[in-house]
């Protein structure tokens, strides 16, 4: 009976041994190498005022002019993604080389799936290099072109670091619907097609807003609904479809203009949503669609006699 016991013991014995050597040894090999954390940031951060970010869904190129960030030269950008990205690139770190076994998959997918990632100081390239990954397991890969991939992370957070570089160019696009600047506004115009006894102006006059034709109007829920224009944004801004050119040829729930002391005038058009709690959908310019929550568009939507005292 003892003898059993001891049997088992010393089989027990050797297993123990055997994992205890297995864990040293995967130990020494993920600590066999050294990772240089900077291997795809060596330079300095603050003077970047260009990133391009190619892949096969096009081309987005973030600029700096020298006041805000524009979007392929024609948008301003959202400030809070541009934040983003420039965190993301100060603290995204190489974890570690890829497995050997994985290797020409991974770059195959950097290559073929991910985006090519460009920044520039100055007019002079500082850095280049490919991510993309798996977002389902949050998994990012950096690579130098023609390099070995590397599992990439920022350091206490899992999060997919690759998706931030995808985003198209409306991902990066300023939300505000109306990109005016209050010290220049000079009017603004509602219009109701289907109820015109509805339309009303907003002006300027000795200082103060008024509504023209309106003698007693209330001043706080004026400015409060200039306001709500002011800080309107996009939800989202989407591609034209056939459906969205057929609506743009109907008549708008309200249509609202304002216009600066420079003439430029700044349009959105509304249109009722396709179902009960779905956004309105945003006509800006006459040319870029976009989706509004309908507690933004809602303090929009007020008829003239909403602003009586």
């Amino acid at each position: 009976m003892q003898e059993k016991k001891n049997k088992r013991l010393l089989v027990l014995l050797v297993v123990l041994l055997l994992a205890t050597m297995a864990a040293v040894w995967l130990t020494r090999e993920e600590h066999s190498f050294e990772v240089d954390k900077n291997l795809f940031k060596a330079y300095d951060l603050k003077t970047v005022d260009q990133v391009v970010l190619e892949s096969r869904r096009g081309t987005v190129t973030l600029h700096y002019n020298g006041s805000r960030w524009k979007v392929n030269e024609h948008f301003d950008a959202d400030r809070n993604m541009v934040e983003v990205l420039l965190a993301t690139l100060l603290q995204a770190e190489p974890k570690r080389p890829v497995a050997a076994t994985l290797r020409d998959s991974v770059s195959r997918l950097l290559q073929e799936r991910g985006v090519k990632v460009s920044l520039s100081a100055a007019g002079k390239p500082v850095e280049t290099f490919y991510c993309g990954g798996l977002q389902e397991k949050s998994q990012t890969y950096f690579s130098k072109a023609g390099g070995e991939p590397y599992l990439v992370t920022i350091p206490g957070y899992r999060v997919y670091v690759a998706g931030i570089f995808e985003l198209p160019e409306s991902g990066w696009r300023d939300k505000f619907v109306f990109g005016f600047n209050w010290r220049n506004f000079m009017r603004l115009e509602a219009e109701f097609p289907a109820r015109p006894a509805d339309n009303f102006a907003v002006a300027l006059q000795d200082r103060f807003f008024s509504i023209q034709g309106l003698s007693q109007a209330d001043t706080t829920k004026l400015n409060d609904y200039l306001d709500d224009v002011s800080l309107l944004t996009a939800d989202e801004f989407v591609a034209t479809t056939p459906v969205l050119d057929s609506l743009s040829k109907t008549a708008p729930i309200m249509t609202v203009r304002v216009k600066d002391i420079g003439q430029r005038e700044f349009v959105l058009q509304l249109f009722a949503p396709t179902a009960p709690r779905q956004p309105f959908r945003g006509l800006i310019g006459g040319q870029q669609w976009a989706l509004l929550a309908e507690g933004k568009v809602v303090p929009i939507l007020r008829p003239k006699n909403f602003f009586g005292k």
